[in-house]
């Protein structure tokens, strides 16, 4: 395939991971047309069996592209740690490596803050993920180039012997171009995870690099334009990856079933962090409300103490009423004899008056 097309197929790679992650299958299914009507069939077979990024890993790409100069510095503090780890300088390792936790903090924490990243809200744990991820970064060169070209499909993690990803599996770190025709690979973005039976040659240790191309003869019946059985000349050399295999096609339905079984985890853990999310709001809705019931249950023994103090006060006013009346009574009747015996007084007053 000439040059100007794989690095067609190079961009379209990029694009396919810069892509939202519900998009990704579909993208990458018209990345493998586009490969295939290219001719370039052995780069259709590599883009087609490209994982679609966990939750965790897509995040930690957009993050890559949004900050490229952030993640090239750990790279770069990366190399000086080494550096300063074979000169056993360990003032400098010291330094060092308080600067990785407050630049891979900084990008955390700035993503923490965002809440979100391309419209996603971003959870404790992919977080968590990013961090780790970050930190294997530093500390291995080769998931430095992954990280920093944002074509993750899993997150990583630094562990004692090399770099894993999220699911615990050795992380293959390896190239979408084939290599040149010196042997070496080729210029281009690193891509994580995307190695198969088509790239020849043994793996290097966990979380090492691997050539994505075959090896220099690999995979090759005969050379291009050597005769076959009926004395006809193959007009050009047969990839390994056309080749009926059944170890390849194992491989095949166990990525296959990795993937799967991947997007089912993505699936819960986010149904899971949506639920965390509703416990939070309900937990937060239910400690105002008991608060405020709090307040209320105050206020209402309050205005309870209020009413009975009011209802004795009414009592008593009503008792005074009631002996008030009793003796009104009783003194208009006073009054009203008092009033006829003054009467017939002045009525014997004048009496005595005319005799």
């Amino acid at each position: 395939m000439p040059a100007d097309d794989q690095f067609d197929l190079d961009t379209a790679v990029d694009a396919l991971y810069a892509r939202p992650l519900d998009e990704f299958v579909a993208a990458r299914d018209a990345a493998v047309r586009q490969a295939t009507d290219s001719g370039d069939r052995l780069g259709a077979a590599r883009v087609k069996r490209l994982r679609k990024p966990s939750v965790a890993a897509w995040v930690i790409n957009q993050v890559a592209r949004e900050h490229p100069d952030e993640i090239g510095a750990l790279g770069e503090l990366g190399d000086e740690l080494r550096a300063a780890t074979q000169d056993r300088d360990r003032a400098r390792i010291r330094a060092l490596d308080h600067l990785r936790r407050e630049r891979t903090d900084a990008l955390v924490r700035a993503v923490r803050e965002a809440g979100e990243v391309g419209g996603r809200s971003v959870s404790a744990a992919v977080l968590d993920r990013m961090t780790e991820t970050l930190t294997a970064a530093v500390m291995d060169p080769d998931a430095a180039a992954v990280v920093r070209a944002g074509r993750l499909s899993r997150a990583l993690q630094h562990v004692g012997f090399g770099i894993v990803d999220e699911e615990g599996e050795e992380a293959e770190l390896v190239e979408l171009r084939p290599a040149t025709s010196e042997g070496g690979p080729s210029e281009g973005g690193p891509l994580e995870d995307a190695g198969g039976p088509e790239d020849e040659g043994p793996s290097r240790s966990a979380g090492r690099s691997r050539a994505a191309g075959p090896s220099k003869g690999a995979g090759r019946p005969k050379a291009a334009g050597a005769p076959d059985e009926t004395g006809r000349s193959e007009p050009k050399e047969t990839p390994a990856a056309d080749k009926t295999d059944p170890a390849e096609a194992d491989l095949v339905a166990a990525e296959q079933e990795v993937e799967e079984t991947s997007a089912r985890v993505d699936e819960l853990e986010a149904r899971r962090d949506e639920i965390r999310e509703r416990l939070r709001a309900a937990d937060a809705v239910i400690e105002r409300g008991e608060g405020e019931v709090e307040r209320l249950d105050a206020e209402l023994e309050r205005l309870t103490a209020e009413r009975d103090a009011a209802n004795e006060a009414l009592d008593d006013a009503r008792e005074t009423a009631d002996e008030a009346r009793t003796d009104l009574a009783a003194l208009e009747d006073e009054l009203d004899d008092a009033v006829e015996r003054a009467a017939e007084a002045r009525r014997r007053r004048r009496a005595a008056r005319g005799r």
